[in-house]
């Protein structure tokens, strides 16, 4: 008798864990895959700091009723209308955004930096990492898939929006012809500009703001975070994600593309208190890197974290953030 309730238990415990992990990675990866889009800010780059700018594939004139139908154009419940067919990527998702010229008025073909939003951010948002650099370099903000303007109903951690940063790319290649090309990636952002810059050899200088060198370490400290064990639920976000959407979540991770960087300058960015993407995997990317050829630089924010709540390192070390950017920008693609 004793031997069926012990049976018994063990039976009603499993099932439980099984249950457990099974919500834990549905939830999860839900969170992750359907969340990407969640910033309501729809400000446009003259209403944030006066710049002139372009639409790309969509009409500017919809910007104008981005004021007239939000209160509060911080908050939007009206984010325009979707892109058009003039930048889809090679998986049918259309892209839209922003071309911001030199203040300098340099022209189409001066050097360019591509600005990659992070999770949960967008156009608007990623702007101010590109403030210092307005007055001397062209610029392009756009949405990553599943993020207002830009189409698709999945974020993937980067493995499919580096398809959206080629797209762009290729629509600067097309019709801006610029003689140099940069880009600054901010966390998922800065994830796709390292799985994009790998291969393509028009980005000659990479700026990596907050990234995650392994996804699995981000999930890892998400969990934890939510006061869940790091595993199995690491794993099973991993499979959920796999069955939402078709990918692996690792398949882009930063630390594998390392080999692949020699060719280029790269710049990391980091917040000393960031709690999601870990300082300790930021130096050992960056020790890893050294080791490996790469001619990188690393650059501390001491007290930022990860995101507005703990305290973005462009926020945080404003005027030390703007001169890293600038400095690098300018030694390796205007210099």
């Amino acid at each position: 008798m004793l031997r069926r309730l012990i049976l018994g238990l063990i039976a009603v415990l499993a099932v439980a864990a099984v249950g457990y992990t099974g919500y834990v990675g549905w939830e999860g990866s839900r969170q992750l895959v359907e969340g990407g889009g969640s910033n309501p800010d729809c400000r446009t780059p003259d209403e944030l700091f006066g710049w002139t700018y372009e639409a790309i594939n969509y009409d500017i004139a919809d910007d104008a009723l981005l004021a007239s139908r939000n209160v509060d154009q911080k908050h939007c419940t009206y984010t325009g209308t979707i892109a058009g067919k003039e930048v889809v990527t090679d998986d049918g998702i259309r892209i839209g955004g922003w071309y911001i010229p030199a203040a300098d008025g340099t022209g189409p073909t001066a050097p360019t930096v591509v600005l990659v939003h992070g999770f949960g951010a967008n156009k608007t948002s990623v702007l101010e990492y590109g403030e210092a650099l307005h007055d001397a370099f062209n610029l392009v903000a756009f949405d990553l898939r599943n993020t207002q303007r830009s189409s698709g109903r999945q974020t993937t951690g980067g493995v499919l929006e580096q398809k959206d940063l080629r797209a762009i790319i290729d629509w600067l290649e097309q019709t801006k012809h610029p003689s140099h090309l940069g880009v600054l990636g901010n966390s998922l952002g800065a994830a796709a500009a390292v799985a994009e810059s790998r291969d393509d050899m028009r980005v000659e200088a990479l700026a990596l703001d907050s990234m995650h060198t392994r996804m699995r370490y981000q999930v890892e400290q998400r969990l934890q975070h939510a006061g869940h064990p790091a595993y199995p639920g690491t794993w099973a976000v991993f499979l959920g994600a796999r069955i939402r959407a078709g990918i692996d979540l690792g398949s882009v991770d930063a630390q594998d593309a390392i080999p692949d960087l020699t060719r280029l300058p790269v710049l990391l960015s980091h917040g000393t208190a960031d709690t999601e993407d870990l300082p300790e995997r930021t130096r050992a990317f960056f020790a890893d890197a050294e080791a490996a050829g790469v001619e990188i630089e690393l650059h501390w924010c001491e007290g930022a974290g990860h995101n507005a709540s703990a305290g973005m390192p462009v926020w945080v070390c404003r005027d030390d953030f703007a001169g890293w950017m600038l400095d690098f920008f300018t030694r390796n693609l205007a210099g």
